[in-house]
C-alpha cells in the first residue's frame, strides 16, 4: 500500500515538473485556412488554425515578446498581428484570430477554400467515427466470430 502511494506521488511530481515546459499560441483565421507565417517570414507554421509551442523559459527571458504573425489567404489577402507580439499568459494558451480584410479582392475564392477544408475535415471525422464503430464497439473486438455458422458442418 505504501509503495503504491509513493509511486502515485512520484508520478504526480513528474507530471507537475513536465507541465510548465511549453506555452502555446493558437492562431486561427477568419475565414479558416490562411497560411500562418512569422512576421519576419522565417517560419511557416501551416494552415490556420495552428497551435505553436514556445519554451516558457524563453518567453520569461524575453518578457513574453515573440515575433508577430501574418495570415495569407489563397486569394493573396493578408492580415497581421503587431510585431513584436506580447504573450499575456505563460500558463494558458494565447488565442489569436486574424480576420481577412473586408476590402481585399476575391473573397469568394477564400470562402470556397474554407468550405472545401471544412468538408474534408467532416469527411475525415465521419471515416474515423465509422472506424471506431466497426472496430472498437463490436461484440467481437478481435474480428468475426471464430465459430461455425449454425447448420454448417466442418469436415
Amino acid at each position: 500500500m505504501r509503495k503504491s502511494i509513493l509511486r502515485a506521488a512520484a508520478a504526480l511530481l513528474l507530471a507537475a515538473a513536465l507541465t510548465g515546459c511549453s506555452t502555446y499560441v493558437v492562431v486561427s483565421s477568419d475565414p479558416e485556412g490562411a497560411v500562418i507565417t512569422s512576421a519576419t517570414g522565417e517560419e511557416n507554421f501551416g494552415r490556420a488554425p495552428v497551435r505553436i509551442p514556445y519554451r516558457t523559459s524563453a518567453l520569461e527571458e524575453s518578457g513574453g515578446m515573440i515575433p508577430g504573425f501574418v495570415a495569407t489567404w489563397p486569394s493573396g489577402a493578408t492580415a497581421a498581428t503587431a510585431s513584436p507580439f506580447r504573450v499575456e499568459s505563460l500558463r494558458a494558451d494565447t488565442r489569436i484570430e486574424l480576420k481577412r480584410p473586408a476590402d481585399a479582392p476575391d473573397l469568394e475564392q477564400d470562402l470556397r477554400f474554407a468550405l472545401e477544408r471544412a468538408q474534408r475535415r467532416a469527411d475525415a471525422a465521419e471515416r474515423e467515427r465509422d472506424h471506431l464503430l466497426m472496430h472498437h464497439y463490436d461484440l467481437w473486438p478481435w474480428g468475426p466470430p471464430l465459430m461455425p455458422l449454425p447448420g454448417v458442418m466442418w469436415r
